[in-house]
C-alpha cells in the first residue's frame, strides 16, 4: 500500500484563485518598492558652494539671520541657481587669499582692482554698489562740508583718520593729504568722536551700523556725512584655482541674464551689465 497523505485537501479552484491573488499583490509591492528607489535617483543631492566672507556689518554677518544684505542676495541666487550654500567666517585678508589659493570656490563683497583681477575671476554684473562718504560732526563743521571727491580735503586743510589697508590711503597719498590710520573701524570712530580728526570714510550703510553700534544710538544725531567720493560695484570674487571657480562664475553670469535674474537685480539696485573697472572716482 502506499503511504497515505495527511494534511487538508484544497479544491484546486481555490489554489488557482490564492496564485492569482498573490501574484497581484507582489506586482503591487514591486512596483512601490521601484518606485520609492527610483526617487533618491532622480533627486540628487544639490551640490554645495563653500564662500569665504569676513564681518562687515550689516551687509555680511554671522549675527544675524540670513547673514547680512550681501550674503541674502548671493543666497537667493545660488539657490535659485540649484545649488546649496555655506558661509566660511574668516578675516577679510584670509578670505581673499584663501579663495585666490583655490580652498574655497568663491568670496564677496569686493570691489574692482586691476591687482586682483589678476589673481582672481570677476563676473560681469555686480550684487550690490558702495557709496563712500565722509563722517562728521555737526558741531565741529555747523554749516557742512562741501566736499564730493578726496581732492577736496586739502584745500579746506581736513585731516581723516582710516583704518590701514582701506581704499582710501592711497588716495590719501597720491593728493598728499596727512591721515591718521589707524587698525580698526572702532578705533577710527573713538578717534574721530574724541575730536582727533575732523573726519572719516566709510561705505554708508555700513558706517551709521558701526557708529550706532560703537559709539551708541544717542551719537547718530551728532553726525552728518558729505555727498558720495567714491561710488564702486561690489561684486563676488571666484577663485581661478577652484575646481568650480570658473564654472559658477559663468553659471551665475547666465542666471543673471534671465528674467528671474533680472527681478533679482533690479530689486537690488545694480540691475545692468558691469564692465571691469566699475569705480567711479568722483
Amino acid at each position: 500500500m502506499g503511504k497515505r497523505q495527511t494534511g487538508v485537501i484544497v479544491p484546486r479552484w481555490l489554489v488557482m484563485l490564492l496564485q492569482i491573488v498573490w501574484g497581484t499583490v507582489w506586482g503591487i509591492s514591486g512596483a512601490v518598492a521601484q518606485e520609492g528607489n527610483a526617487g533618491p535617483e532622480r533627486s540628487q543631492p544639490k551640490p554645495e558652494v563653500l564662500f569665504a566672507v569676513g564681518e562687515w556689518p550689516p551687509m555680511i554677518t554671522e549675527n544675524v539671520p540670513g547673514f547680512g544684505i550681501h550674503t541674502e542676495r548671493v543666497t537667493e541666487a545660488f539657490v535659485a541657481m540649484g545649488y546649496r550654500v555655506r558661509y566660511i567666517f574668516l578675516p577679510w585678508r584670509r578670505a581673499y587669499e584663501l579663495t585666490a589659493r583655490g580652498e574655497y570656490a568663491a568670496t564677496f563683497s569686493w570691489i574692482w582692482t586691476p591687482e586682483r583681477s589678476a589673481e582672481i575671476i570677476y563676473p560681469d554684473h555686480p550684487v550690490a554698489r558702495a557709496y563712500q562718504k565722509g563722517f562728521y560732526k555737526k558741531s565741529r563743521f555747523p554749516d557742512g562740508l562741501e566736499i564730493d571727491r578726496i581732492a577736496d580735503l586739502d584745500p579746506l586743510g581736513l585731516r581723516p583718520v582710516g583704518v590701514a589697508s582701506y581704499w582710501y590711503e592711497v588716495e590719501f597719498r597720491r593728493h598728499g593729504i596727512e591721515a591718521d590710520i589707524v587698525t580698526s573701524s572702532e578705533a577710527a570712530w573713538r578717534f574721530l568722536d574724541a575730536g582727533r580728526a575732523d573726519i572719516f570714510f566709510e561705505e554708508e550703510q555700513v558706517g551709521w551700523q558701526d557708529m550706532k553700534r560703537i559709539l551708541g544710538e544717542e551719537a547718530v544725531a551728532n553726525y552728518t556725512t558729505t555727498q558720495p567720493v567714491q561710488s564702486d560695484d561690489m561684486f563676488i570674487l571666484f577663485s581661478r584655482n577652484h575646481p568650480m571657480g570658473p564654472a559658477l562664475r559663468d553659471a551665475f553670469d547666465r542666471f543673471l541674464d534671465t528674467p528671474n535674474g533680472q527681478s533679482m537685480c533690479r530689486r537690488w539696485g545694480v540691475c545692468k551689465k558691469s564692465g571691469e573697472n566699475q569705480s567711479v572716482p568722483n
